[in-house]
């Protein structure tokens, strides 16, 4: 990259820019031409929502450049009023902004989860901050601006008392933040609907720092957070909780539960792959087969495996690559579901099929579980501050509400479902 701007194309700001120089800004451009940032064009944003949304084949990358350039004019706006508070933290900020999702994983980022590590809770942030220290490009970038500059671009995405708190809430604090404001818009747009768009200049210009260091909203523009919280929960209830998408993610589930049995016996499988299925969770993986876990691996192994001779293996990888998903049985409010399970079970092996790859139960999650441990401060026309929950009922009823109405179903082939008997 060469001197002055420049310019990225984006599908929500048009056009965003970095300046190579502006230090805070020039580090985002030095980090993106590294090969881990790189390497999240291959890794998808949104799962595998592109088997419901035709059009939602977007990257990660994209969305961290994003994440970035709201980091960066938040950061421009609050060291206006508090410069001397701001300036010691933005290249740090900057930077953690860019690299906050630099250890996601394929297939699908947060699907990837529920792929290789049923049982294990997503530690994406654990392995950025792996790779951050361990990648030998990325930690010379750092360590040349300032020796120190690795740890506390850690110490932001770890939410480390050792910063003042509004540097990690900036990215990843309850409320609003650059890497939900980021999301929620450009998953939209990508997926081709309108429940995520927001007013993004609106609610960053009424943000501020408060005197004990926790990043706050002000009071009159109250009504730009709660119409950011009405976008994100539209996204979840539409897209990201899809049925559809859910089951699907239960096909991906087996497949690599189906792999595991199979490992030493495989017809393929890559050194990358088999240490994976060796292992109980991410943080035992090596860093470079880590860097091995994208897109372009993963469903290359799934095509390989489709022409497995160990029948469920080929056949639960076939109906993935063809989209012949499993089927949804709502699992209604009341109902005596180890009934249902014991049915949808006989159903299922009365079909051909083995419960164990063939039968799972899918659900929607409590989204907002984590603002009620953060919940973004609002600093009042008198100076006080209060929790935004106890300023608007609607507030409280959206990060309520996703845990009361969660909904479950079982999944299972087409045939099963028709067996049962049911529709829905």
């Amino acid at each position: 990259m060469g001197g002055g701007d420049i310019a990225f194309a984006d599908v929500v700001h048009q056009t965003i820019y970095f300046s190579q120089s502006v230090p805070h800004e020039k580090v985002v451009l030095d980090l993106v031409d590294t090969r881990w940032f790189q390497r999240l064009r291959d890794i998808a944003q949104t799962g595998n929502a592109r088997l419901v949304y035709m059009f939602s084949e977007h990257s990660r990358f994209g969305h961290s450049l994003g994440v970035a350039y709201l980091a960066n004019c938040l950061m421009n706006l609050l060291h206006r009023a508090i410069p001397s508070e701001i300036a010691p933290y933005r290249v740090a900020v900057n930077a953690a902004a860019l690299l906050h999702d630099i250890g996601h994983i394929a297939p699908g980022s947060h699907t990837a989860y529920k792929t290789w590590y049923p049982d294990i809770r997503d530690c994406h942030e654990e392995i950025a901050i792996r790779v951050i220290k361990e990648d030998e490009e990325i930690l010379s970038i750092l360590s040349k601006i300032d020796p120190n500059l690795p740890n506390l671009v850690a110490s932001i995405l770890s939410e480390s008392d050792s910063v003042p708190p509004w540097t990690w809430e900036v990215l990843s604090g309850g409320g609003w933040n650059v890497d939900r404001g980021n999301w929620c818009i450009v998953d939209s747009v990508m997926a081709g609907v309108s429940y995520g768009r927001y007013n993004i200049p609106a609610l960053m210009e009424s943000m501020t720092i408060t005197p004990d260091g926790h990043l706050a909203l002000r009071e009159n523009r109250l009504d730009a957070i709660l119409h950011f919280a009405i976008a994100r929960h539209s996204m979840y209830r539409q897209v990201y909780h899809h049925r559809v998408l859910l089951s699907s993610e239960a096909l991906n589930k087996a497949i690599v539960k189906r792999a595991r049995a199979l490992r030493g016996k495989l017809n393929f499988c890559d050194s990358h792959a088999d240490a994976v299925l060796a292992s109980h969770t991410p943080m035992e993986v090596a860093i470079e087969d880590l860097f091995a876990m994208r897109e372009s691996w993963w469903w290359y192994h799934v095509m390989r495996w489709s022409e497995s001779t160990d029948k469920t293996l080929s056949d639960l990888c076939s109906r993935l690559l063809n989209r012949r998903l499993f089927k949804t049985v709502r699992i209604r409010e009341g109902e005596d579901r180890e009934t249902l399970e014991r049915d949808a079970k006989k159903a299922v092996e009365a079909s051909g099929y083995d419960p164990e790859y063939y039968l799972f139960s899918i659900s929607t999650e409590d989204i907002h579980s984590g603002d009620s441990r953060q919940n973004i401060r609002v600093v009042m026309d008198d100076g006080s501050i209060k929790s935004l929950s106890d300023l608007d009922p609607l507030w409280d009823t959206l990060t309520k509400e996703s845990n009361l109405v969660r909904k479950s179903w079982l999944v299972m082939p087409e045939e099963a479902k028709t067996r049962l008997g049911r529709e829905r």
